[in-house]
């Protein structure tokens, strides 16, 4: 199952539900101006980027205007930029996020301008006043974009519901008792990690980090797993963020699975680090 919340920085999680909603519309409707392909992952994908590129941006400095501004191949050489800065950060999320990068190295004049088109609708809908800093806290815009884009067909294969942002909220508060450090939370249908986001604000409340928990999310659905990545980064739960795609109920030891395939990835990293280094390459961003 797959989960939604929601208008930033008011701090109004019914507000924040109806921005995001709005937004996926809008988003929605751009993308297909026009026709084309289906490729959910390509909005959606667009979608986070801005998400992402506005963590430290301030709305009132115009970073939508000048985004807005830029050409097309412009906000690609943008993009890749933005993924570069994440992929020397924290390389797993580049890893469990790629099902929904792939157009980064697509270029093609058309396809450019209908990527750019997502993009302006979605900042003309107000994404960095959603997504920037804290205000991210409040809202899972990825789940109703990934909802809004899926056709019937899609929709129905994958059985998604997204569970509204003050249910969840008010479902977890009750759920978790005593929080420590160190605690360790799972969800075996993560989705886009509507739950995540709800324990993260019960956490803050209780005046504690929720970068110093463990978050353990499988879902069998790779683009909703994509989007719970990015949106760790969001409502920052930290490093210890280990998402696995596949069925839960056809690997009962699937968090130890994804475990080793999280390991795996960072010293395959760590090694072309290494052999970069000593071709003197050291500067290739990785």
């Amino acid at each position: 199952m797959q989960h939604r919340a929601g208008k930033a920085g008011a701090g109004d999680p019914i507000n924040a539900e109806c921005h995001a909603l709005k937004i996926a519309v809008k988003v929605t409707e751009a993308w297909h101006k026009g026709g084309g392909p289906d490729w959910p992952e390509v909005p959606l994908g667009v979608v986070a980027t801005l998400a992402v590129a506005s963590l430290n941006a301030e709305p009132t400095a115009g970073f939508a205007e000048w985004v807005q501004a830029r050409s097309p191949a412009e906000f690609f050489a943008l993009a890749r930029l933005v993924w570069r800065g994440v992929l020397l950060r924290q390389p797993d999320v580049v890893r469990m996020a790629a099902p929904m990068l792939g157009w980064l190295g697509d270029e093609d004049e058309k396809f450019a301008d209908r990527v750019k088109r997502t993009a302006d609708a979605a900042l003309a809908a107000g994404q960095v006043e959603l997504t920037t800093g804290d205000r991210g806290f409040d809202a899972d815009l990825l789940g109703p974009v990934l909802g809004a884009l899926r056709s019937p067909a899609a929709a129905q294969v994958n059985a998604q519901m997204y569970t509204p942002g003050d249910v969840a909220c008010a479902l977890t508060s009750v759920m978790l008792g005593d929080l420590r450090p160190g605690q360790v939370f799972c969800d075996d249908t993560v989705g886009t990690g509507g739950l995540f986001r709800a324990a993260a604000q019960v956490i803050r409340g209780r005046g504690l980090n929720p970068a110093t928990m463990t978050w353990y999310g499988a879902d069998i659905d790779e683009l909703a797993v994509a989007a719970a990545a990015v949106n760790s980064l969001i409502w920052q739960l930290g490093p210890n963020v280990v998402l696995y795609v596949g069925d839960p109920l056809a690997d009962a030891d699937w968090s130890a699975t994804a475990d080793r395939q999280k390991a795996q990835f960072h010293e395959q990293v760590d090694v072309l680090r290494r052999v970069l280094a000593a071709l003197e390459l050291g500067n290739t961003p990785i």
